[in-house]
């Protein structure tokens, strides 16, 4: 990883457009160094050198709005706010063009700049306009960043007025975080009010953080190829604001229902399909780079393919294949050629399932007779494991199902188990950092047989959903478990 040392001392010597191709060059490995940059005087002594340079220059608009001059000053900008320092962040915010870091930094040095109890509640809700204004360009998403940003003012401003017993002040603050009034009319309050558990539960890092995930080439024409081309191309989207005719809160909270629809329902216009892409295009690339994650730490895996025998995948919950198309991405990576293990779709959605053959359906994945689509574990032919050389059964997200039924997939994994004893059998878990929405994968666990635990860890993974994007990662806390069946 570059040094933010070696930067620094490189950039005081270049003139611009040395500069914009150094950035070129050198793009991952930067965002790796922003990413792991510690708020300490060394870092912020050196950035401040860097940002003086760059105010030196006196650059012309063309070269000040290139891609690699924002991504600096972007950057920069979102090390000082995290180094609280305001002038720093004004300089930056100046320099960029008007962009949804901009409106984040903006938002920042709003309350800021108040200067007495009173601002924190008459303002409350310019705060909140110009936070919403920093959510989306249409191609990234940063809500979970700004949902972070509402979460710190909260947490910091309460903790100020607490220290300065200005406990009157400090009730009228929180009543506003749980204002009807102003939930309805802002939705970056109402998310936050959904999603604020996962800013209180603790994740744990078990190792350095060592790239930033991005779609590779393959995926990332797939990805455009099977959902967002439809989304992008609908008659009743307006790019990005308005996606088949609905905004992104009533998409997420009304017919995707965080994942949690039922998927073989119409909504209003929406045909089930119509759904099923909505979803893909909210959650499926998360997932996919969170099992990416999971895949590249479980060492063992690519190992079982191109060798005698095959890879059984069993999908349960597969949604559009999410998981199914991180392994054929993950092998194919691994292999440099096409890519053939059988896959075991499961799902109760007869939607999700049709989806999922259409994603399978691809250039890399070998199809032969070789993808099986079921409702339920329980329906699986034990004669399509004769050839097995591994069985690996994938819960992404599963468990965060209301309607799950644990005991009953503990049982018909354990079938898969008793039918190919002699054949390695792992589950594969990830789901959100919410300790409700983990509490069946531990009840699932006690109606298993003997395992062993291969993996477990709380793990943070950095994404963006272009390729080659010098926009700030989007953050995903995920807790993983490996479990081996014996």
């Amino acid at each position: 990883m570059m040094e933010l040392s070696d930067f620094s001392a490189r950039i005081i010597q270049l003139i611009p457009e040395e500069i914009i191709n150094y950035v070129a060059e050198n793009q991952s490995q930067l965002k790796l160094m922003f990413i792991n940059l510690e708020v300490d005087a060394l870092s912020i002594e050196q950035c401040s050198t860097v940002l003086l340079r760059l105010s030196s220059l006196d650059l012309v608009k063309d070269q000040r709005e290139t891609g690699e001059m924002q991504f600096l000053y972007k950057e920069l900008g979102l090390f000082f706010k995290k180094a609280n320092k305001q002038g720093h962040v004004e300089n930056c915010a100046g320099e960029l063009s008007t962009n949804i870091f901009k409106n984040r930094l903006i938002a920042w040095l709003h309350h800021k700049h108040y200067t007495n109890a009173r601002s924190h509640i008459g303002l409350f809700e310019n705060y909140l306009e110009k936070l919403s204004l920093a959510i989306t360009d249409g191609e990234e998403d940063y809500e979970n960043d700004v949902l972070r940003d509402l979460h710190t003012y909260y947490e910091e401003t309460s903790e100020l007025l607490e220290e300065h017993g200005q406990q009157d002040f400090l009730q009228q603050f929180q009543e506003l975080f749980d204002n009807n009034d102003l939930i309805e009319r802002h939705k970056v309050l109402d998310c936050y009010q959904i999603n604020k558990h996962q800013f209180t539960t603790e994740v744990v890092i078990i190792e350095e953080r060592e790239k930033i995930y991005e779609p590779s080439v393959f995926t990332a024409a797939l990805f455009e190829a099977k959902f967002l081309n439809y989304v992008k191309d609908h008659h009743r989207t307006i790019w990005y604001e308005i996606l088949l005719g609905y905004d992104a809160q009533t998409i997420r909270k009304k017919i995707i229902n965080f994942g949690q629809a039922h998927f073989d329902k119409t909504y209003e216009h929406l045909s089930a399909n119509d759904i099923v892409k909505l979803y893909s295009y909210f959650n499926m690339r998360k997932h996919y780079f969170s099992t990416l994650y999971l895949l590249e730490r479980f060492d063992l895996i690519h190992r079982y393919h191109n060798v005698n025998g095959r890879i059984k995948f069993i999908d349960i919950g597969c949604g559009p294949a999410t998981s199914g198309i991180a392994l054929v991405d993950h092998l194919n990576t691994k292999h440099a050629g096409v890519v053939s293990f059988d896959y075991f779709g499961v799902d109760f959605y007869n939607s999700m399932r049709e989806e999922a053959e259409y994603m399978m359906n691809n250039d890399v994945y070998v199809n032969e007779n070789s993808t099986f689509y079921m409702e339920r574990l329980g329906h699986l032919n034990y004669d399509d494991l004769d050839d097995a050389n591994s069985i690996f059964v994938n819960t992404c997200y599963l468990f965060a199902s209301d309607s799950l039924d644990e005991e009953e997939l503990a049982r018909d994994v354990m079938n898969v188990r008793k039918a190919k004893e002699e054949t390695p059998l792992y589950i594969l878990y990830q789901n959100t950092t919410e300790v409700v929405k983990n509490e069946k994968y531990n009840s699932f666990k006690t109606y298993l047989g003997e395992f062993n635990v291969v993996f477990s860890a709380k793990c943070r993974i950095f994404y963006n959903t272009k390729r080659n994007s010098y926009n700030s990662p989007t953050l995903e806390n995920v807790n993983f478990e490996i479990l081996e069946i014996v």
